[in-house]
């Protein structure tokens, strides 16, 4: 049993989005200070502090692409670029007093239950220093997201290539773009985004993409000085802008989902689309510029004027893989061979291999890694929890991704969650291990493939939703609000509760009546009530003798 007077500490893996807020959950929701965050990173942000490549923005609307405990009124538009969500992430730190709990520049390399210690054997590797160390802690977060290690791809002679390579997500910005020919790969969402925005420094770009896919038009705008201050001074009122774009976003599960209902609906959605890519493209490329695939079986691009910039003389798009790389450029699929001068990969990023690169050992002696190569791929209790690995949770985990809605949403509904079904327990000494159930994480996987089978998900296409073994492992198949109705309350009859003190009710019953009595709010009240009292002379104790 954990004794009273044994501290519980944490450990956070993650200074993106996750694990932001995560931290304020701990800080200033639970009243929890003992947790280190450690980010590789030279600071906070993750994915946003990563993809600086030109044009990197959000394709969520802003204001809903935010924390709900820190609204911004001062979004300068309805889809914001890097800079200004990086700086939102930032100033959302300091806000909240969080910048001490953090350590940056140490890598995690990975973490060892220690079933002697009933501890978190954390390894760690400085990055300025270069000096590798371990400490322990009583529950391991992993905050690490799902864009944060771009995909491993492998071109047949791409090591020979003499001019300059790299992806998006590690945008060289000291290299002089001005009269050179570019290779592009790929032509996704971060191509779309980079394209339009270098076609004019570069002398030629030419971009090979193999697999189409579904562009819409980007309604953005930048808000006015008078939406700006109705946002921040009308109560409530960027509180109701921001549920009508929840409920807006969330409705277009209704397309994605089987059946002849969702499929007129995605019909109709397609239709638009075709029409729009179809007017702002040119025609040499209407043969092949429109997927056959169905809307939603790739992540949808809201047009960052990629369209437009397809009109660009010194730009060429070809429907077509990489056959091979030598000294001096590529030759297509279809044996035409260019020379470039640099080569960016937009390729995307390692989704379903989470927690990459960190190496995970649990109660077992089995890596995660491995366990999950056993069940096809990632799987956990609501994206969360993994058996054989207790007090370990994973924010952004398997199948918690939303295709249609905002990722910060799920991630705040995730770390609630944590906050609720394993440092509230083990604060209150419900238990000092939890673990899920084995039966019950199957279960869940195991409905997820059950729901996602027939959804556009499924349909076919390449994406990164489905892993090596053809399981979906990163898409959540429903909508976004019942996400967060499944995880609002803790079913703890799904875990494995260890070393639990059998008065832990009454014991967590008084510490909150403590912590709610000496809150800073209440002593406040006391005082002016004190203070009211004593002038009107209504406390004796106060009255002089007579």
């Amino acid at each position: 049993m954990l004794p009273q007077k044994q501290s519980v500490n944490a450990i956070i893996v993650g200074a993106g989005p996750s694990g932001i807020a995560m931290a304020h959950s701990l800080k200033h929701k639970l009243g929890f200070d003992d947790f280190t965050v450690y980010e590789k990173l030279d600071g906070v942000g993750g994915t946003w502090r990563t993809n600086t490549y030109p044009g990197c923005g959000c394709d969520v609307p802003t204001h809903l692409y935010s924390f709900s405990f820190n609204l911004n009124p001062e979004w300068s538009k309805e889809l914001c670029d890097q800079a200004e969500i990086l700086e939102y992430m930032e100033a959302t730190v300091d806000k909240f007093k969080l910048r001490s709990h953090m350590n940056f520049q140490v890598a995690c390399l990975g973490a060892k239950w220690i079933v002697e210690k009933s501890k978190w054997e954390v390894r760690f590797h400085d990055l300025v220093t270069d000096l590798k160390y371990t400490r322990e802690a009583s529950i391991f977060v992993s905050a690490v997201g799902g864009i944060s290690e771009p995909r491993d791809v492998k071109f047949k002679g791409m090591e020979k290539f003499q001019g300059a390579m790299f992806h998006t997500a590690r945008w060289d910005h000291t290299y002089d773009y001005t009269g050179k020919r570019m290779a592009v790969i790929g032509n996704g969402c971060s191509a779309a985004q980079v394209v339009p925005n270098v076609v004019n420094k570069v002398k030629y770009i030419k971009q090979f993409a193999r697999s189409p896919q579904w562009y819409h038009e980007r309604p953005n705008r930048n808000f006015t000085s008078f939406e700006k201050a109705c946002f921040k001074y009308i109560p409530f009122w960027q509180r109701y802008h921001r549920l009508s774009l929840f409920q807006a976003n969330d409705s277009l599960v209704a397309t994605y989902v089987p059946g002849k209902k969702a499929e007129k609906k995605r019909h109709a959605t397609e239709e638009y689309a075709k029409s729009y890519i179809y007017r702002m493209t040119p025609k040499k490329y209407h043969d092949f510029i429109v997927p056959e695939f169905p809307l939603g079986c790739k992540r949808r691009i809201f047009d960052p004027n990629y369209l437009e910039a397809l009109h660009a003389k010194n730009l060429d798009l070809v429907p077509e893989g990489i056959r091979e790389i030598d000294e001096t450029g590529i030759t297509s699929e279809s044996g035409i061979q260019d020379e470039f001068d640099v080569i960016v990969l937009a390729t995307g990023f390692q989704v379903t291999n989470f927690l990459t690169p960190m190496e995970i050992v649990g109660t077992a002696g089995e890596t995660l890694a491995d366990q999950w190569k056993e069940s096809r791929g990632a799987q956990a209790y609501l994206g969360t929890y993994v058996h054989n690995f207790p007090n370990f949770a994973i924010l952004f985990g398997p199948n918690t991704f939303p295709a249609h809605n905002s990722a910060l949403f799920s991630c705040e509904v995730q770390v609630e969650y944590v906050t609720k079904s394993l440092f509230r327990p083990i604060m209150d000494h419900r238990a000092s291990l939890i673990e899920v159930k084995q039966s019950a994480e199957d279960y869940f996987a195991n409905d997820m493939q059950n729901q996602l089978t027939g959804s556009v998900f499924s349909a076919g296409c390449s994406n990164w939703y489905i892993n090596s073994a053809g399981r979906n492992s990163a898409s959540w198949p429903g909508y976004a609000s019942t996400f967060w109705f499944q995880t609002f309350f803790p079913k703890f009859a799904d875990f494995d509760l260890i070393d639990g003190d059998k008065f832990w009710f009454t014991k967590a019953l008084a510490r909150r009546l403590a912590k709610v009595v000496l809150s800073k709010y209440t002593i406040a009240g006391l005082l002016l009530t004190f203070s009211v009292l004593s002038r009107e002379g209504k406390l004796s104790i106060l009255k002089p003798a007579v």
